[in-house]
């Protein structure tokens, strides 16, 4: 092997190794398996420690959304106070045109019609995952409302 190739494959192998230790790469199977211990390759976990109401109700929600008051963002604005909250709230985030333009407050049956299908509720927005599950969307509304002080 040329020497000019030895220095950047080692690189490339050590990120890929730290990366992995990390959590950043999860490899299932393959070469990087050898590489990485084996119980961070079978590891679902993305986070130092599991969020805020991960084996709640809302746990499909915290992994764009914060439901802790006073959390930074993560993908999406924190959802603490959502229920009466003013849509488009959060100062700072880049809402959706859609919903930046949307007035009004978060009520129970939005939320609920909102993740039953985000585009039919307000057409144009950002938000692409939806809860098809009537029971599943009422217990998500029923906590996210228990979060306020």
């Amino acid at each position: 092997m040329k020497k000019q190739w030895i220095r950047p494959l080692t690189v490339i192998a050590i990120v890929w190794s730290l990366a992995g230790s990390l959590g950043v790469i999860k490899p299932a199977s393959g070469f990087l398996t050898l590489l990485i211990p084996k119980a961070l390759a079978q590891d679902n976990s993305q986070y130092a420690a599991k969020p805020t109401g991960w084996d709640g109700p809302a746990g499909s929600c915290v992994v764009c959304h914060d439901l802790a008051k006073g959390a930074s963002w993560r993908v999406a604005p924190n959802l603490w106070g959502i229920v009466g909250a003013p849509k488009a709230g959060a100062k700072g985030y880049g809402y959706s045109l859609a919903l930046a333009q949307a007035g009004g407050t978060w009520t129970a049956k939005e939320l609920d019609e909102y993740l039953a299908n985000p585009n039919k509720f307000l057409p144009g927005t950002n938000k692409t995952i939806s809860v098809t599950d009537p029971e599943e969307r009422a217990r998500i509304v029923k906590f996210l409302g228990t979060l306020k002080d």
